[in-house]
């Protein structure tokens, strides 16, 4: 089974290094991992916006289920596009599996120490904007996407935050993706077989 690895990590100084680690974890459980670093360009072209958009399109596309690093990325939230790429999978009946290397929840990201003012029992940032409260991860639409594709959202530990290229959660999320599409099927590939054939003739 084929899983795109999507995740901010390819922003880092040496990306593939950390790619490879990943692809062996995905082995080990019996997964191929798809790096968006090695998508396929046409040979000889300078990669572009343009390029770059297909070859993960076409990976993602290709894939069996997505593995997505929401860990928080230059901000309280994961990496933009890979939020795109999460609601890409889940419209095409691909199972997600998310991980976030910071244990605390959106709404304790964005207030941090910040005094927590609430009106009508909701929390108010400073900027005088309310603050999603729902005790989730990440923003309602990636969790429900995930939770809604049969997949799984899971954290580091509540003692501390892990840096980004800490792969102890990583490989419980993959581990945990092995896990459930075989329980639940007794055959992971017929699992995305059954839910890409539901949306097909849905």
């Amino acid at each position: 089974m084929k899983a795109y690895l999507a995740g901010p990590e390819v922003f880092l100084p040496e990306p593939a290094a950390l790619a490879a680690r990943k692809k062996a974890i995905c082995r080990r459980h019996g997964f191929e991992g798809l790096d968006p670093c090695e998508n396929d360009l046409v040979p000889g072209e300078e990669p572009s916006p343009a390029s770059l958009f297909a070859g993960n399109l076409r990976m993602i596309e290709a894939c069996d289920l997505v593995l997505a690093n929401l860990t928080p990325f230059r901000g309280a939230s994961g990496d933009v596009g890979v939020a795109f790429e999460v609601g890409l999978a889940f419209a095409m009946g691909k199972p997600v599996f998310a991980y976030s290397n910071d244990p605390r929840v959106l709404r304790d990201r964005v207030m941090g120490d910040r005094p927590k003012e609430t009106r009508r029992e909701r929390p108010f940032h400073e900027d005088g904007m309310a603050v999603e409260d729902f005790d989730l991860p990440e923003n309602l639409m990636l969790a429900e996407a995930v939770r809604r594709s049969g997949g799984a959202f899971l954290r580091a530990e509540p003692s501390a935050a892990l840096p980004l290229t800490d792969l102890s959660v990583f490989e419980a999320c993959v581990a945990e993706a092995a896990r459930i599409l075989r329980n639940r099927s007794g055959s992971a590939g017929a699992l995305v077989e059954q839910r890409q054939a539901a949306r097909t003739n849905g």
